[in-house]
């Protein structure tokens, strides 16, 4: 069975991006098929991201079956998800927010929420070695969620975590 990847109903670029980046390390790296689908229509930055580092948009899906494996990015408020997501097989929450509650699993799961600026970063951690791996474009993926959410380092969210990222993918990618 795939494991859909998604984020919030209003998909920016990190949500839009980070769920592409998590469906390509599942299928790629962990070897469990996965393929990342939006909640709504991205919003224009993150429709021009994917544009960019050629990226198709994924599906846009309403709801989500009982039963069926998913993987939330860069949210863990039930309001932002499906309105059956308590009914689906919640693998795991990977997000950068404060704790909402409200999500039921049918068993343990793996949830990582760290204090840094952009779910991308903490992907990029969760992944250690098999970052390396990464193409160029889910590397460019990664660094526009670090640039969006951290408002080009301008935000108060940002991290030293975030900004030595983005620099290392951004030199890893010829850019300044």
């Amino acid at each position: 069975m795939t494991i859909k990847v998604f984020g919030h109903k209003a998909p920016d670029t990190d949500s839009t991006g980070s769920a592409l980046i998590w469906a390509w390390y599942l299928s790629e790296v962990r070897a469990q098929p996965a393929e990342a689908v939006l909640l709504g229509t991205p919003n224009t930055e993150a429709a021009l991201v994917l544009e960019r580092w050629g990226f198709e948009m994924p599906q846009i899906i309403a709801d989500v079956a009982p039963g069926e494996d998913v993987v939330v990015v860069d949210t863990n408020n039930v309001a932002e998800l499906p309105d059956h997501i308590n009914e689906a097989n919640l693998l795991g929450v990977i997000d950068h927010h404060l704790l909402q509650g409200g999500l039921k699993t049918r068993g343990p799961i793996e949830i990582t929420i760290r204090p840094v600026a952009c779910t991308a970063t903490i992907m990029h951690q969760l992944m250690g070695e098999a970052a390396a791996r990464m193409p160029a474009p889910v590397k460019g993926l990664m660094l526009s969620c670090i640039l969006s959410d951290t408002l080009a380092f301008r935000s108060p969210t940002t991290t030293p975590a975030d900004r030595a990222l983005a620099e290392a993918l951004a030199a890893d990618l010829g850019l300044d």
